[in-house]
Formats: structure tokens, C-alpha cells, sequence
């Protein structure tokens, strides 16, 4: 039974001196040089058409009716670019389709307020826009909202007043 370890032993060692050595491990690949990364404004252009795309996208469900997708799309539209009123604004449509006026009223007002942020804002629009506000608070009972809404219109018509 030595004999036969022994003679095993023997083979094995014979065979792994035989046997060839492992080839050296290849050389890492280099990756390829990145891309620059993009500008400030590259980014911006692209979160800009990306909240035009949604925009469009919505408008063409709502004309079939489908607002919760709709509503969905807007909603990144807005988280894409808040300082859009038009996105506001559209959104508080998609709300009113569905009959959530409370929530179509505080998108309205985000829409208002992004108009008003505007250097030169359109008085006469915004007169429009506080009316329907004033509706939509007064119908979902938040009287209190609905008086400041209507002191923020006085001071737009008097505003598109003077300007003619």
C-alpha cells in the first residue's frame, strides 16, 4: 500500500513538472478616455426640451381625455423647469379634468406667481388667471385664499390699467 502512495506521489509530481506554467495575466485594458461633462448650459438645454417634451406629450393625452398621464408628465414638466408658468398652469387643467379643484388651485397659484416672477408680466392675463383662481378657491371653500387672490387681481387690473 507504500508502494502504491509512494508510486502515486511519484506520477503527480512527474505530471506537474510537465505540466506548462500558467500564462502571465494579460495587461489591463485601458478604458477609453470619458467625455467631457456636460456645461451648466448643455444641462440646462436638456432639462429644458426634456420639460418642453413632457409638455407636449401631456397636451396630446389630455386631448384624448387620458389626464392622469397626462397629469404625470406635467408633473415632471414642473419638477423639470418650475419657473414655467405654462407648465403650472397646465397642470392645474389636468387637475380640474379629474375634479381635484384644490389641488388644480395650487398649481394655478404656482403659475401666477412664476408669471409674476417675470420682469415684465402681462397684467391682463394674470387678471384672467386670479379670476379663475378666485373660482377654484371659492368653490373648494378656502375663503380666506380666495380674498388675497382677489386683492392680487385688483392690483394687476390696476396695473393693466395704467398701462394702457
Amino acid at each position: 500500500m507504500k508502494i502504491r502512495t509512494l508510486s502515486f506521489s511519484l506520477i503527480m509530481s512527474g505530471l506537474a513538472a510537465c505540466t506548462p506554467p500558467a500564462p502571465p495575466a494579460a495587461a489591463p485594458v485601458p478604458l477609453p478616455p470619458s467625455a467631457p461633462a456636460p456645461s451648466a448650459e448643455e444641462v440646462e438645454r436638456a432639462s429644458e426640451e426634456q420639460a418642453r417634451r413632457s409638455w407636449e406629450q401631456a397636451t396630446a393625452l389630455g386631448r384624448q381625455g387620458r389626464w392622469g398621464e397626462a397629469e404625470a408628465l406635467l408633473r415632471r414638466a414642473v419638477q423639470q423647469r418650475p419657473s414655467n408658468p405654462t407648465y403650472h398652469l397646465a397642470l392645474s387643467n389636468a387637475l380640474v379634468q379629474q375634479s381635484r379643484e384644490s389641488e388644480a388651485a395650487d398649481a394655478l397659484w404656482a403659475g401666477i406667481r412664476a408669471q409674476e416672477a417675470v420682469p415684465s408680466p402681462n397684467h391682463r392675463v394674470l387678471v384672467v388667471d386670479y379670476e379663475r383662481l378666485v373660482e377654484l378657491l371659492t368653490r373648494v371653500g378656502r375663503a380666506g385664499e380666495a380674498q388675497q387672490a382677489r386683492a392680487r387681481q385688483a392690483e394687476h387690473r390696476r396695473l393693466r390699467d395704467a398701462a394702457g
